[in-house]
């Protein structure tokens, strides 16, 4: 759906017994991969939307200050420089750095990196489609079909170094409450709040731009002569900069996400006693586990892609 999603491993894996094969190593070493790979791609985007949202601030400000009457003429066509300089320098940005291509970097890679990590602890518990003894075929197929699926940012992660932290090691249902289904509600608990947060920030920053607008619009009104129109559209660009940047971002939305997989999480743990749990219903919780995480992974990336992050922009209500 910063991720985040930082990393959103929330375990702490101890050092793999003997008997662990190297087909898990690899399938727990390709999630490490994608995971840094997606740390690194989402890092860089938000390094440029940073620059974008600045560029884009002082863009509107020297433009306002270009047209102020009072102003030397050298002063003005300076500034005016500086408004088309780095305007044109955020309009190389959106088109090269904050493209579809470089938002797929981030979500597809993250969403590789999920999907190995949930059938490494499938794998572990023994649960379908890993309960047969043909489970290692059934991993490297796996495997197989999501590496195919990726296969167009196999540079990505064939050029990232693996931090080598070993795969976990999980022998009960008990372990897998504590290390998975525990940590991964712990994990979305407090990434809630943090964009949460960001949202209301921006939020703010918007609010504080508009108001300066309408501010300035009305003074207008009343005192044509002080010729404060410039202003009232820079403020009116500077908010719609802010409001851009928190469309994209979606960290409002996010929040909301990590909210109902945080709730159902809590809910499916609540439900389950894992020493007197049947075998079966061991099994199903698991099941139910790894499904509200795989719904949510997919509803983050479709969240962030493009296409929707477009269709919220247009939209009469932004986030």
């Amino acid at each position: 759906m910063d991720a985040e999603p930082v990393d959103p491993d929330a375990t702490t894996p101890t050092a793999p017994s003997t008997a662990t094969d190297r087909l898990l190593d690899l399938v727990w070493r390709s999630h490490r991969q994608w995971s840094l790979a997606a740390d690194a791609a989402r890092a860089r985007l938000d390094r440029w939307r940073l620059w974008n949202l600045l560029l884009l601030v002082l863009g509107a400000l020297a433009g306002a200050v270009a047209a102020q009457t009072w102003l030397a003429k050298g002063a003005a066509m300076g500034c005016a420089i500086v408004a088309a300089v780095v305007l044109a320098v955020a309009g190389f940005i959106q088109t090269n750095a904050l493209n579809a291509d470089q938002t797929a970097r981030w979500t597809r890679a993250r969403a590789a990196s999920e999907a190995l990590k949930a059938e490494t602890y499938r794998f572990l518990i023994r649960v379908a489609p890993y309960a047969d003894t043909n489970r290692a075929q059934v991993l490297q197929g796996q495997l197989d079909a999501i590496q195919t699926r990726a296969e167009a940012l196999l540079v990505d992660q064939q050029t990232t170094p693996s931090d080598n932290r070993p795969p976990p090691t999980l022998n009960t249902v008990q372990e897998y409450v504590t290390d998975r289904a525990q940590n991964q509600a712990d994990w979305h608990r407090r990434k809630i709040a943090e964009h949460a947060q960001r949202a209301r920030n921006l939020r703010i920053w918007q609010l504080v731009a508009t108001g300066a607008g309408v501010v300035l619009s009305a003074i207008t009104g009343f005192v044509p002569s002080w010729r404060l129109s410039t202003w009232t559209a820079a403020a009116t660009t500077v908010a719609a900069a802010f409001a851009a940047h928190l469309a994209a971002t979606q960290h409002q939305h996010i929040a909301a996400a990590y909210a109902a997989t945080t709730d159902q999480l809590d809910r499916l743990i609540a439900g389950i006693d894992p020493i007197t749990a049947t075998p079966d219903q061991q099994a199903q919780f698991v099941v139910d586990v790894e499904r509200v995480l795989a719904i949510q992974n997919e509803g983050w990336t479709d969240l962030l892609s493009p296409k929707t992050a477009a269709k919220k922009t247009a939209a009469p209500t932004t986030t």
